[in-house]
């Protein structure tokens, strides 16, 4: 197996925190009126632009530009740009991405217009609201999905989740709980915000008096300091990232030209036990310290989980379970496509009877699928939002667009499947790692990147799903410690 092979692995950290700032960038609320504080400041007395540098631990990696202007109707609109660099896998890669929106008075949603273009990957996100419900048009431009989210009452949008907490007014030492939609899922997530105590900061040359919020998105905790009239004036988050407001000649003027820390490499975890062929173990069982794990997806199928000891069995393909099936409405639940596995998308179908026989077995079908995948995707670190038809069709990525391509197929040739994220062990460390399960007479792993069916057993299933289970994550990122309590081998 080539060294590039392995190397890929260590991609999905960087998707999986993109795809966090984004929930943070799009921001949708849940801003019920009976919550709201009667004194709310007045948004149009704000700049209409905004500057920012984007640093990576005090180096500049990129810029944010953002305009806020109010119409004599009452309606607001809303325009960000952000431009970046990140490195990963020893890969440096330009990121773009452009938000729009437009509100109404009351300043809840009207419609948005969202996009973010990574080399070759390019996704789009549109949406407005209706009476009873926010209609979303996604992916890429020219294969745009439709989802209908049906809600009782039309969200709130703002840039981030510090300028809805602002415009509530709250307390010093207040908390509030607002409903966030992940832009990759479009599911709802609940981020607690408080208030901290005001400091003074200095921005542009000048010390300014500022008021603190901070969240705890999926366990991550990011800052954020406002000026007087709501003006986001810098914000910390993860893995050393961080924005501050400086002129709009600071912000076009450039990076600072310092190397770029490969976030693949300061997110990964050490192990104490150097693995010399993880493919001959049979069982290993690791102490996981750190954190709370009950969000996790521990304890399923070849994992168990208990007292913080997990431990992980390899399966065993010769031990057929003949005639073992799903219940219905979970099988149709894993052969359903989604807004970004398109098992139902024509090129996907057509691909996947491509690969399959009709009288191929269900197991012959997962083999097929995943050797395919190995074989043909060029396995390339990617930051964009994973789609399995631009996976086709590009024929590249890391682990993340391996994944949602095996199940688009396997689906789309009567498989049931889905998403597993989590870690992989790698050359004396574990790096974030995506791969899947099929059901074939049971639940199964497949790694595409490696052509293992089952996986060896030094991945870790984390989390599992479509549904956002992966941005549970992000708030373990840095802050678990993973020790081998003991291996098997065969």
């Amino acid at each position: 197996m080539s060294k590039m092979r392995w190397k890929i692995v260590r991609g999905v950290l960087v998707s999986a925190v993109f795809i966090g700032l984004l929930s943070l960038r799009l921001g949708f609320f849940d801003n019920s009126p009976k919550q709201r504080a009667q004194t709310i400041p007045d948004p149009a007395a704000r700049p209409a632009e905004t500057w920012m540098n984007i640093y990576q631990d005090g180096h500049k990696i990129g810029m944010l530009q953002r305009t806020f202007h109010q119409f004599e109707n009452g309606y607001f609109q809303t325009a960000e740009t952000i431009s970046m660099h990140i490195k990963t896998m020893g890969i440096t890669q330009a990121i773009h991405i452009t938000t729009e929106t437009d509100l109404k008075p009351d300043m809840s949603l009207s419609s948005f217009n969202f996009e973010l273009n990574s080399g070759l990957f390019r996704f789009t996100a549109r949406g407005f609201a209706a009476e009873d419900s926010i209609i979303i048009y996604s992916g890429a431009p020219h294969a745009q999905v439709k989802t209908v989210l049906r809600l009782k009452e039309i969200p709130h949008l703002s840039g981030n989740i510090y300028e809805a907490a602002f415009r509530e007014n709250m307390a010093v030492d207040q908390s509030r709980q607002l409903s966030i939609l992940d832009p990759s899922t479009f599911s709802a997530r609940k981020v607690t915000v408080w208030r901290n105590p005001d400091e003074v900061i200095p921005i542009m040359g000048r010390r300014v008096l500022a008021h603190k919020f901070c969240a705890d998105f999926m366990g991550a905790k990011n800052c954020a300091w406002l000026s007087r009239d709501g003006e986001v004036l810098k914000e910390t988050g993860l893995l050393g990232l961080s924005m501050e407001k400086v002129s709009r000649a600071k912000a076009q003027g450039g990076t600072t030209g310092a190397p770029l820390t490969d976030w693949a490499q300061i997110s990964s975890i050490t192990s104490n036990v150097i693995i010399a062929n993880p493919s001959r173990l049979t069982q290993l069982k690791v102490r996981l310290e750190g954190k709370k794990f009950n969000k996790l997806a521990l304890s399923e199928g070849r994992q168990s989980f208990q007292d913080n000891i997990l431990t992980v069995t390899r399966e065993n393909q010769s031990n057929r379970f003949e005639g073992s099936s799903l219940p219905e409405e979970e099988k149709q639940k894993y052969l359903r496509p989604t807004p970004l596995v398109q098992s139902d998308h024509p090129e996907i179908i057509a691909q996947a009877l491509r690969i399959v026989s009709p009288s191929d077995s269900v197991h012959e079908k997962t083999l097929k699928i995943v050797a395919w995948v190995y074989k043909n995707i060029e396995k390339k670190p990617v930051i964009s939002i994973p789609s399995a038809l631009e996976v086709l069709r590009h024929k590249q990525g890391d682990c993340n667009e391996h994944a949602v391509l095996v199940s688009a197929l396997l689906r789309a040739a009567g498989v049931p499947a889905q998403i597993e994220t989590g870690l992989v062990y790698l050359d004396g460390r574990f790096y974030y790692h995506a791969w899947n399960r099929a059901f074939t007479d049971r639940w199964m792993t497949a790694d595409a990147v490696f052509n293992q069916l089952p996986t060896d057993v030094t991945h870790i299933r984390l989390a599992s799903g479509e549904d956002g289970g992966e941005l549970d994550l992000l708030g373990f990122v840095g802050r678990i410690k993973l020790e081998f309590v003991s291996t098997s081998y065969d």
